[in-house]
């Protein structure tokens, strides 16, 4: 089930190639906070290659001879990339740390004692180095939706990814829910998938009505940096912030829940949900409950270079954690993953 995605800063006409080569694509995530040197809980700084974050717990488990479960991270990060994360072992009773510094995909770069495990979305930032290579083109067209990413952000759309490998992921998720019992990760991923379609369904409608570059009656707003929302009147400094990128309008995350939308906003999401009947049928019956999530993402420390002579294009950017850089790219290139 593949969605059409409505993007705000006009027709793509760049096309080029992703992770042609290791180290095209290189994540390094950042906490934010320093090990407290104490606590039951070693944390970990890994750089991998060629695994993803669930393959990555389990050779650590078995190199550290612990069971996964007492494993935390804060990011899932991608496959075929360098990456670096951050893991949290649970070794209780244990005053040294009794594992390799280097294994299979793996190398331990930095670790300290903390007082918590790590839980998602805990890190303060992701930061990204993009090689794109064989680039059609750098036209002023391009060149027009890279600047304007830097003053007005993107459209917050959940990544290709989330959907899997094969984009059957709401598919799979609507036979497997309501007949199987399922692991708990697995059950988690279908559940995302689902409020994932409906959320990026959401956004594309408000694109396409022409609610992108302001805020609405009604909407719901969530303060940068933060998860914290609030309602408020629309007024000449509600206005500003929104301008100045402080605050943003969002959308739900279906769920089970009295939502604090009205007017306009509220309306959209409510024929889209109409429409999706065995899709809110199904996460009601998993007990889903209601979240918001920022429909525009904001950029920090934004740049681009781009070399003419082997058409490549490099971007660096700071994303928050749950924003997708490839959603990002799809504003201004068509990317082929050759991964």
């Amino acid at each position: 089930m593949v969605q059409e995605l409505v993007y705000p800063y006009g027709s793509v006409v760049a096309s080029a190639v992703l992770k042609s080569r290791p180290g095209d694509f290189r994540v390094n995530e950042e906490l934010g906070f320093e090990p407290a040197g104490q606590g039951e809980h070693l944390l970990l700084q890994v750089e991998k290659s060629g695994l993803g974050t669930q393959e990555l717990i389990s050779r650590i488990a078995k190199d550290y001879s612990i069971d996964p479960k007492l494993i935390g991270y804060s990011g899932l990060k991608d496959k075929h990339a360098l990456t670096r994360q951050w893991l949290s072992l649970h070794l209780s009773g244990k005053s040294d740390a009794s594992g390799p510094l280097q294994g299979s995909g793996y190398q331990v770069l930095n670790q300290g004692w903390h007082t918590r495990k790590l839980r998602p979305g805990t890190h303060s930032y992701n930061s990204f180095r993009i090689h794109l290579r064989d680039l059609s083109d750098f036209s002023e067209q391009t060149r027009g939706q890279l600047d304007v990413i830097t003053g007005q952000g993107f459209a917050n759309y959940f990544g290709s990814q989330r959907f899997g490998r094969q984009q059957d992921n709401v598919r799979q998720a609507l036979d497997e829910l309501p007949r199987r019992r399922l692991k708990r990760s697995r059950r988690g991923l279908l559940i995302s998938a689902l409020r994932s379609n409906l959320f990026n369904r959401i956004l594309a409608q408000r694109i396409h009505l022409g609610y992108w570059d302001r805020p609405l009656d009604g909407d719901v707003f969530m303060l940068r940096g933060t998860r914290s929302i609030f309602t408020e009147t629309l007024d000449e400094d509600l206005l500003e912030r929104y301008r100045q990128l402080d605050i943003a309008s969002t959308g739900s995350l279906y769920g089970a829940g009295q939502t604090l939308l009205g007017g306009i906003p509220a309306q959209i999401e409510a024929q889209i949900f109409a429409e999706s009947g065995e899709i809110t049928n199904c996460l009601d019956q998993q007990g889903a409950k209601l979240q918001m999530r920022a429909l525009r993402a904001v950029v920090d420390n934004f740049s681009y270079d781009y070399e003419a002579a082997d058409r490549s294009l490099i971007i660096k950017v700071d994303l928050a954690p749950g924003c997708y850089v490839t959603t990002l790219l799809e504003h201004f290139v068509r990317a082929r993953d050759v991964s």
